[in-house]
């Protein structure tokens, strides 16, 4: 939580009053949140006022006079994360980067020695692919069209990471304002050490306003979104299990998945599905035949272009119900799916009896290649080391539709990670690190980068440029060390 010093809202006031009109014309700022379009239900916390800055300078700007006022802020991009009081916050100033929708692409010969493509932080992932169709390029960016740029922050999966690594590890280089008001542009030779920690250092240097990712060729492509029904379950976890063990598809670096299954513990019900990917225009790959030989309730895959893939996944991102997610990590093995399912199930059974709700998790794969491959890009502050072997991403998560039943799901949610985590260590398969991401209130995602090694060098490069550290004090987040939220 913000200090007590840092909920002084001095800003709204200077720009109420505003002698340099030049500076903020008016337009720039609103008292009045768009509660419907900023966030889900639970995530939504009020902020003072709200900003939303025409460019670059005017965000340096703000940040000098929010500073100067001790005024609590945070950024905001697409606002995905349904994590109360990250998005937004009821202390302070909200800045909306919604006017930062520019979209370029850069050919070689270039000083950055890669085409890439430049876009401003406003944008969700299904503008991006629309926009680079006719180019015949494509970035490693995120899965779900529907998600916004600060997965980069955060690392970011791509259907293609076990060919290059994090979504993160495809930034070339970002323009940032920092603490102090200064506009950086941070790549490998300008600033090394800044831009290491922030591909996983989510809002603790800065705010980005400039993205620029690597593109790579693109053709036509295998996916799309499948959802199997509720007797298909075991198969679903059977192939999953399939996939990720040695031999299994995972190892066939072109082949993804978005798995997820669910829970009604109302109905005792359950449902599965994924999104099925693969690198090239081959109907039902080999690497995914145990997910297409599931006899289907809807959906379907085939070979088409990436964003007519991720056109499919508007079903993953929901706005309408209360919603909450958390995260563990299990090394792969035969266990893994059962543990996670079971674990899950029992306990909704016994605790979720009553209430009117889904749970679930999706379970997603990372790939010893995949690791290579971030490292190959030129590392990053996640730092996981592919010796260690593959290992999935445990989200566990919950929607569900009244408030008065918060706290069960929130003492749900806490007792399946323990048991999951619990079970995972007495065989040996708990993974010690926590995915950004996909992380909940009180989880402390970046302390576990590196297996613990990376917090200190990361905390050496927030003195360096912001050592009065406002965006670990001022800026609610996943922080260095420990998590803090606007409310």
């Amino acid at each position: 939580m913000p200090r007590e010093s840092h909920r002084n809202v001095q800003f709204c006031p200077i720009l109420d009053a505003r002698d340099s009109k030049d500076s903020f014309p008016e337009g720039l700022f609103s008292r009045v949140t768009p509660t419907t379009q900023l966030n889900r239900r639970e995530a939504l916390v009020q902020p003072v006022c709200v900003f939303v800055p025409l460019n670059v300078q005017q965000v340096a700007s703000a940040i000098r006079i929010l500073v100067a006022t001790n005024t609590s802020f945070t950024p905001r991009s697409g606002g995905h994360m349904p994590v109360k009081g990250h998005a937004s916050t009821q202390f302070g100033v909200m800045i909306a980067t919604s006017n930062f929708n520019s979209k370029s692409i850069t050919r070689m010969p270039n000083p950055l020695g890669y085409d890439y493509l430049s876009a401003g932080p406003a944008f969700r992932w299904q503008e991006i692919y629309e926009f680079l169709n006719p180019t015949g390029f494509l970035v490693a960016g995120g899965r779900v069209g529907s998600v916004g740029s600060s997965l980069l922050l955060g690392g970011g999966l791509s259907y293609l990471s076990s060919i290059f690594g994090w979504a993160a590890n495809n930034i070339v280089q970002l323009e940032l304002v920092t603490a102090q008001g200064e506009i950086l542009t941070v790549n490998q030779n300008s600033h090394p050490d800044l831009f290491w920690a922030l591909k996983g250092g989510s809002s603790n240097y800065g705010i980005v306003t400039r993205y620029d990712l690597k593109m790579y060729p693109s053709t036509a492509m295998y996916g799309g979104t499948v959802v199997w029904p509720a007797n298909a379950t075991r198969q679903y976890l059977q192939a999953q299990t399939d996939f990720i063990l040695p031999g299994g598809g995972s190892y066939d670096d072109n082949a993804a998945i978005m798995p997820n299954f669910n829970y009604n513990p109302v109905t005792k019900t359950s449902g599965s599905g994924t999104v099925l990917f693969y690198n090239a225009p081959v109907d039902k790959p080999r690497a995914l035949e145990n997910f297409t030989a599931i006899p289907l309730e809807s959906g379907g895959a085939k070979v088409q272009n990436y964003s007519e893939i991720t056109a499919t996944t508007t079903g993953y991102s929901p706005r309408t119900l209360r919603w909450s997610f958390y995260n563990t990590a299990i090394k792969s093995s035969e266990d893994t799916m059962g543990l996670i399912y079971n674990t899950t199930t029992n306990l909704a059974d016994e605790m979720l009896s009553g209430v009117n709700c889904s749970t679930g998790s999706a379970t997603q794969p990372i790939t010893v290649n995949h690791l290579r491959a971030a490292r190959a890009a030129g590392g990053d502050a996640i730092d996981l080391d592919p010796d260690r072997g593959p290992f999935v991403i445990a989200l566990i998560y919950v929607t569900w539709s009244d408030a008065k039943d918060d706290a069960i799901v929130k003492s749900y949610t806490d007792r399946v990670l323990a048991s999951i985590e619990q079970q995972a260590r007495a065989k040996d398969l708990y993974y010690p690190w926590l995915f950004l991401n996909d992380a909940g209130v009180t989880q402390d995602p970046i302390s576990t980068y590196g297996y613990g090694a990376s917090l200190e060098r990361m905390r050496a490069v927030s003195r360096q440029y912001d050592p009065r550290g406002i965006f670990q004090h001022s800026v609610p987040g996943f922080k260095l060390g420990y998590e803090s939220h606007g409310y």
